[in-house]
């Protein structure tokens, strides 16, 4: 049986990785829009709204966007085991 300061423990490493998967996404789109998607990011009109999406990215042809990438898929899917595997939920206290 687990104790409680572990099953917290599993908590706030999966509410960390929530966090690190932001800044990920964000360095992500950083590099993208600052080397192969910039042309397109500075034909964007200043107020208008743009969706970016993981899969965005994952189409890209840098090497570099594409390494990043497949790390913010794989801190997603290591968040997603730790609350699946321990019965944890986002939130939870």
């Amino acid at each position: 049986m687990e104790s409680t300061e572990y099953r917290e423990s599993l908590q706030q490493a999966a509410t960390a990785l929530v966090g690190i998967r932001g800044q990920l996404f964000d360095l992500v789109f950083q590099v993208a829009i600052t080397g192969e998607l910039k042309e397109w990011a500075d034909s964007i009109a200043v107020g208008e709204q743009v969706t970016f999406s993981k899969e965005m990215f994952a189409g890209c042809e840098d090497t570099n966007v594409r390494l990043l990438t497949q790390l913010l898929t794989g801190v997603e899917q290591t968040c997603d085991s730790l609350l699946n595997l321990n019965n944890l939920h986002l939130g939870d206290d």
